[in-house]
Order: structure tokens, then C-alpha cells, then sequence
């Protein structure tokens, strides 16, 4: 009974050494090109006895055949065999990458490196295939879990030369460190901020050192050319508005922006310059002046006893100056003064149609707190106006915004968005300081099924001192259009969306109607560049059961 033992376990013993010797002779006869022999080879193998490398290689030797369907049936088998081997879903991926299914190859090698988390050969095809498609952040999430990538030096538009000083003072990274998605995402919102740039964006390489790579800042400066000045002359004809946009001048990152708007009821000169300080992150300083001649109408929101002086004129010329600092890409710190001379000609002293001036202090904050596939982001915003300062008036108020977005596919083709805001203001507050909910060509509170003016005249939105708001919408990319930096557009991806909004507003003032809750529905097409979004929507009131066709502008925050 002893001899027998011994002899079964001789008899295995020789049959594995016989098992390894053929797959090393196999392994040999895939990297000289023999692949057929390697399958003949190995076929055998796993006849007689059954083993994780014999699966691996035959995959192997499968996938270098280009019989990609058996290279897959054999390493599942392998994978279902051997769970705890990661070799299996990386060659998995190789597979896939081959037959260009990216999303399989992904996912295999997400698996891969559950089972071997500190397979690194893994993490950085997963982090080149993130990258190559614009997820810089599960790209650097990948790699940091391994302490990489390490930066060795830092490019501009592949040269060691920094092409502008604004490029070098929002970098939030440093050579010789681990980069990670925070730092990354700062200085791509530092950048964004200067106007300066249409598009930025980043690529990592590798170097001869292994895990040391250099890390490529993108950048897309706007021109000033005649066809982007004549763009600018026309793109706001539809909505009698014209611009006229000198981007970085002379390179020193500083900006004149300025329009004129000829409606007869709402005409408008508005001109500024934006200062890039080069302190340590930038602080971003702007400086402007409007001028307003308009036409009001408060004739549809206004209380019906007032309504006889529900007509007015409008003027007034305001200086503002309004500073931004971006320490984080989840904290953002702004704030500034807005003076106006006003006089405004009209019978109602409650909304002070009057020659009184205002001094405005603003105070404002972004904070981002969640940034995965669901996003949101908190606006905090408190405003004051002090006689004893400066102005004729005393106001406060303030405003609290949380906007939210969740990501239903992979990709970022389709979102959920939603939205729930709120302000209150107490005080003596002038006509153009009350909240005012609809569409207007730049949008502060938008109602989608209402417009802040009818026919050229502001007052149609509902309007008080105070207001719940609530939007929210479904979109889905359809296409992404090149535009190659013509006219300062990169790209434009066009989505599809429908969207319902919610409303109420509130007067303790006693003078706009108040106690409706507006429901607004419909939908439209976003057409979207890195950093704006032109909405064409048309919106329905279920409460009026009226409607409005209407394109404005938004400033994009993800």
C-alpha cells in the first residue's frame, strides 16, 4: 500500500514536470511565431492535465491568430477556473482592445486589477484608455492607487517653454510629485477663468524612467481675427445685441469685452476689461461699466392697483468691479461693487422710479463637494446696499443654489440634471434688485415656460423678494461637431433634452402678485462648447397654458 502511494505521487510529479515542460515549449514557440504549434502543444496539455498556464497561453496564442471568439472561450474558461489569477482579464482586454470593443477591454481590466491591485501594467493601459477618450479623472484615480504617475517636468503645448505667464502661475502641480486629479482640475479651472484659453485639457507620457512621466498642458489660445470679430458683430442679431471681444492682449492675459444692445426698449452699452493678478493661483479681477435706456412694463406681474403706473422709464450708468480666487477647483471665493447713478422716471416710490443711487456689495462661494459620477456644486451668494457707505439706499438679501448631476451611462452621453435654488431680500429694494424668474439671452433664474420681457420690455417674469425655484432635465448627447478653434469654438456637442421646472416667489413688499405655483414643461437642444452652453428650448406654462420658443446662454460649471 506504502509502494503504491509513493508511485502515484512519483506518477504526478513527473506528469507536472512533464505539463511544464510543454508549456515552456509552447511559451517558446508563441514568441518565435509558431503559434499553431503552440495550440497543438497546448491543446495536449490540457487533454491530460488541466492548468492555469496552459489556458493563459492558448488564449495567447488564440488572440495572435486573430481567432479572437476562441482566444475569449478559452481564457473565460480560465478566468471561471482560476479566479483569483488577474492574468486572465488583462489578456481578456488585450482581446478586446484588438477588436476594438473599449468598454469590454475596460471593464476586464477594472476586474483585472480587483484581483491584482497592484498589477501596474494594468493600471496604465486602464489610464491610457481613459485618457485617450477625455477621462483624465478615472485616468489619474487609476493611476494614483499605484503613486503614480510621477511627474518629471512640466510642457505647454509640448515645448519646456511656458507660451503665457497665466499657464504657469494656475499650474497647481509640481515636477518630481505624484499628480493627481485635484491638482489637475484646478489648474483646469484657474485657466478656464482667464477667458484667455477655448479649450484646455491634458496629456500624460511616459519617459524612459519607469513610472516618471511628463505632463502636457493643452492649451487653445482665442484669436482676434476678422472672421472672429465679425462673428461677434453678428451672433446676437437675433436678440439686437452685438460684441466686440479683444482676447489676451498683447499676451499679457488680459481681456476687453464689451456689447451694445439695440432693442428700442432695452438698449444697453456694456464694456470691460478682465485682470489676470499674478499672484500664486491668479486672482482674477474685473472691471466694467453699463450703460441702460429701457422701457418697463410691470403691467402682468404687478398687483392690479398699481397698475396704472405699471409703465416707466428706466436709465441708469453703473461702474462694477468684482474680483474671483480659485485656492481648489471645490472652492471658489468671489466678491465686488456695483455702483449705479440711476434715474428712473416713473409713479411708483415703492420700486423707487426715482434718481436714488445704489452701492451694491456682493459676497459669493462655490463649493463643490461631491465630483464622481453624481456631481453637485453649492452657490452661496449674500448682497448688501449701505446708505452710510455708499448710495442712496438700504438693502440685503441673499441666494443659495445647489445644482446636481448624475451621469446614467458610462460615458457622459446621457445626465440627469436638477437644480433647487432659492433668495430672499429685505429693504428698500430698487425695481432691477427684485428676483425675477424666466429667459432672458443670459439667464440668472430660469423659468423655461416664461420670459423676463414681452416684446422688448422688461416685467413679464414673475418677480418678488423672494423665490423657491426647482429645474431639472434629462439630456443626451447626439453628436460632438469639430469646429477646429474656428471663431474661437473648439468643438460644439449638440444634446437633445426635455427638462420641468418649478417656481414660486414670494413679496413681502406687498406689491408683485405672489401665491401661484408656476409649473413650466417642454423641451429642446443644448449646443455646448468647454465653457458655455446655447440653449434653444420652448417651454410651456401647465398653469397659463401658454408657451415660448427661446435661445439663451449659460456659463457651463461641469
Amino acid at each position: 500500500m506504502k509502494m503504491k502511494a509513493i508511485s502515484a505521487a512519483l506518477f504526478l510529479l513527473i506528469a507536472a514536470n512533464v505539463s511544464f515542460a510543454q508549456i515552456d515549449e509552447a511559451r517558446a514557440a508563441i514568441q518565435r511565431g509558431e503559434f499553431v504549434r503552440a495550440v497543438n502543444i497546448l491543446t495536449a496539455v490540457l487533454a491530460e492535465q488541466p492548468a492555469a498556464d496552459a489556458y493563459l497561453y492558448l488564449g495567447i496564442a488564440y488572440r495572435n491568430m486573430k481567432e479572437y471568439e476562441k482566444a475569449q472561450e478559452i481564457l473565460r474558461e480560465g478566468a471561471r477556473r482560476y479566479p483569483d489569477d488577474g492574468r486572465f482579464h488583462f489578456e481578456l482586454a488585450n482581446v478586446f482592445l484588438e477588436v476594438n470593443d473599449i468598454e469590454a477591454a475596460r471593464s476586464e481590466l477594472e476586474r483585472t486589477l480587483g484581483v491584482d491591485p497592484d498589477n501596474a501594467t494594468a493600471s496604465d493601459l486602464l489610464a491610457t484608455i481613459n485618457m485617450s477618450e477625455g477621462e483624465v479623472q478615472s485616468a489619474l484615480r487609476w493611476w494614483n492607487k499605484s503613486g503614480r504617475p510621477v511627474v518629471d517636468d512640466i510642457l505647454h503645448n509640448y515645448s519646456l517653454n511656458f507660451g503665457s505667464w497665466v499657464v504657469r502661475r494656475a499650474v497647481a502641480f509640481h515636477p518630481a510629485g505624484v499628480l493627481h486629479y485635484d491638482e489637475w482640475k484646478t489648474t483646469e479651472s484657474r485657466l478656464f477663468e482667464t477667458d484667455v484659453f477655448a479649450n484646455v485639457g491634458l496629456e500624460v507620457e511616459p519617459t524612459p524612467v519607469t513610472d516618471h512621466y511628463n505632463a502636457i498642458l493643452r492649451t487653445t489660445t482665442k484669436t482676434n481675427t476678422l472672421s472672429d470679430f465679425v462673428f461677434g458683430i453678428v451672433r446676437g442679431a437675433p436678440f439686437h445685441i452685438s460684441f466686440l471681444d479683444f482676447w489676451n492682449i498683447g499676451n499679457s492675459g488680459v481681456n476687453f469685452n464689451g456689447n451694445y444692445r439695440w432693442d428700442t426698449d432695452r438698449r444697453r452699452v456694456e464694456g470691460s476689461l478682465k485682470i489676470p493678478v499674478p499672484v500664486p493661483g491668479l486672482l482674477h479681477i474685473e472691471i466694467g461699466n453699463t450703460w441702460r435706456k429701457e422701457r418697463w412694463d410691470l403691467s402682468p406681474s404687478i398687483l392690479p392697483q398699481f397698475r396704472p403706473a405699471a409703465r416707466f422709464d428706466y436709465k441708469s450708468n453703473g461702474l462694477w468691479i468684482y474680483m474671483k480666487h480659485i485656492p481648489h477647483y471645490r472652492v471658489e471665493i468671489g466678491g465686488g461693487l456695483d455702483y449705479r447713478n440711476r434715474a428712473a422716471s416713473g409713479d411708483l416710490p415703492q420700486l423707487l422710479t426715482n434718481s436714488e443711487n445704489t452701492g451694491r456689495f456682493t459676497l459669493e462661494t462655490n463649493l463643490r463637494l461631491v465630483d464622481r459620477r453624481y456631481q453637485n456644486r453649492l452657490h452661496l451668494e449674500a448682497f448688501a446696499a449701505r446708505r452710510s457707505i455708499l448710495g442712496d439706499v438700504n438693502f440685503t438679501g441673499g441666494v443659495a443654489e445647489l445644482n446636481n448631476r448624475f451621469t446614467l451611462s458610462r460615458d457622459p452621453r446621457a445626465s440627469f440634471n436638477w437644480t433647487l435654488k432659492g433668495g430672499t431680500a429685505r429693504g428698500q429694494l430698487p425695481v432691477e434688485d427684485y428676483f425675477v424668474l424666466g429667459l432672458d439671452t443670459t439667464t440668472i433664474n430660469p423659468l423655461r415656460g416664461h420670459t423676463v420681457a414681452d416684446h422688448g420690455r422688461f416685467g413679464k417674469g414673475p418677480t418678488g423678494t423672494d423665490f423657491i425655484l426647482f429645474n431639472s432635465d434629462f439630456d443626451r448627447r447626439l453628436a460632438t461637431l469639430p469646429f477646429f478653434n474656428y471663431v474661437n469654438i473648439p468643438f460644439v456637442a449638440v444634446k437633445w433634452m426635455l427638462f420641468f421646472d418649478g417656481a414660486k416667489t414670494f413679496d413681502r413688499n406687498r406689491i408683485f402678485q405672489q401665491g401661484k405655483l408656476w409649473l413650466d414643461t417642454g423641451g429642446g437642444l443644448r449646443f455646448e462648447t468647454p465653457t458655455h452652453s446655447f440653449n434653444v428650448v420652448y417651454g410651456r406654462s401647465l398653469r397659463d397654458g401658454t408657451g415660448v420658443l427661446y435661445g439663451y446662454v449659460e456659463k457651463r460649471f461641469w
